[in-house]
């Protein structure tokens, strides 16, 4: 509070004292008229100066013992953690008593319905990821069966039905692991792991693991190793954890994959390492559709499609919302550059810390 806001806030209290100093100096003035004398001019003055210097003595006295108790009291709506915005100074008037009392009874409120709403939150979580891998089984039944029923013989009409029903087991399964992995976001350091990553073995072991997408989708993957003697293989090995980063680099593929298959012509997939500025930068380039302008700054939205998820109907606007917020929490950048028509570069930027010592506690914040 400044001293200015104090005194326009008790202008109608000097204006009251003012007033009753002027007319108790008309009474007295009124009086000894009465009795055939007068208050000389000096006296007048005199006690006017005296009463203003009495009332400025008490301004002040006020504000200094209220500005310490509403600067900490404005601090406090500002902050972010409940623990910041419950401590207050001990008040020093019967006024600030009932503000600091009201502000407690709200906060001790506030904390008690925030940890019903936790409690409701994890009993959600828990039930969720309970659900999800119950539903697993019998997906995992369903693909075993059919690997059964691929091997016997069949007409043609047969198999593509079953193909069919693969392809749909292999999409249901992928998002109950998306599910699966956005509720254990919510408890994202108890499952943290650091330790260090070489980035062009992850990102092999990752194209391996979708040669069957690359093969049906008719897209064709790239590996550029970088030289040694551009990127030193220690640039190349990253303080992360092996999961998470694997996971963010399963959605970039895959969606690089979606949309860089086209039917009339071969979709390409590359995926390259250079050096920017201090970071080491892992970026995945397809030579797909591309993302449209208006579309670019929303893309890290969860739920958000876009024109280019309108035209796959399987399209849940997750992937990257789930890649931004891992990377968020690892303490590493994502980001992501298109052109229409052209194709979609996504870029993971790591810091030249070797370790998560930088990126731990946002991770932790996040969760908060």
């Amino acid at each position: 509070m400044k001293l200015g806001a104090f005194l326009r806030d008790r202008a109608a209290y000097i204006a009251s004292y003012a007033a009753f100093g002027l007319l108790c100096i008309v009474l007295v003035q009124l009086d000894l008229r009465l009795s055939g004398a007068s208050l000389r001019y000096v006296n007048v003055v005199y006690l006017l100066i005296l009463g203003a210097a009495i009332l400025a003595l008490f301004l002040l006295h006020d504000f200094q013992r209220s500005r310490r108790f509403y600067r900490r009291l404005e601090a406090a709506a500002r902050a972010e953690g409940l623990a910041a915005a419950a401590a207050l100074p001990e008040p020093a008037s019967l006024e600030q008593r009932i503000v600091f009392d009201a502000w407690q009874l709200f906060n001790g409120r506030l904390q008690s319905e925030l940890a019903r709403e936790r409690e409701r939150g994890a009993a959600r979580v828990a039930m969720i990821s309970q659900w999800a891998h119950h539903m697993k089984t019998p997906v995992s039944v369903i693909g075993l069966e059919l690997q059964k029923a691929a091997r016997l013989p069949a007409e043609a009409e047969l198999t593509a039905i079953l193909a069919s029903i693969a392809e749909e087991a292999s999409h249901l399964d992928a998002q109950l692991v998306m599910l699966l992995n956005v509720n254990r976001l919510d408890d994202f350091a108890a499952d943290l792991k650091p330790e260090t990553v070489d980035l062009v073995a992850l990102a092999r072991g990752v194209i391996n693991d979708n040669r069957r997408a690359f093969i049906a989708h008719r897209v064709y993957p790239r590996l550029d190793e970088p030289d040694p003697a551009v990127l030193s293989p220690e640039r190349l090995r990253v303080g992360t954890d092996a999961k998470w980063l694997r996971l963010v680099l399963q959605q970039i593929i895959s969606n690089a994959i979606k949309y860089a298959a086209r039917p009339d012509r071969d979709g390409r997939v590359r995926v390259g390492f250079r050096q920017e500025g201090d970071e080491t930068v892992l970026e995945v380039a397809d030579d797909g559709v591309g993302i449209p302008a208006e579309d670019l700054g929303r893309v890290f939205e969860p739920f958000f499609t876009g024109a280019n998820g309108r035209l796959h109907p399987r399209a849940t606007g997750m992937g990257l919302y789930l890649a931004r917020e891992v990377c968020r929490r690892l303490g590493h950048r994502i980001t992501i550059a298109s052109i229409p028509g052209q194709g979609t570069c996504v870029r993971l930027h790591f810091a030249p810390d070797p370790t998560l010592h930088a990126g731990l506690a946002p991770a932790l914040d996040g969760e908060r």
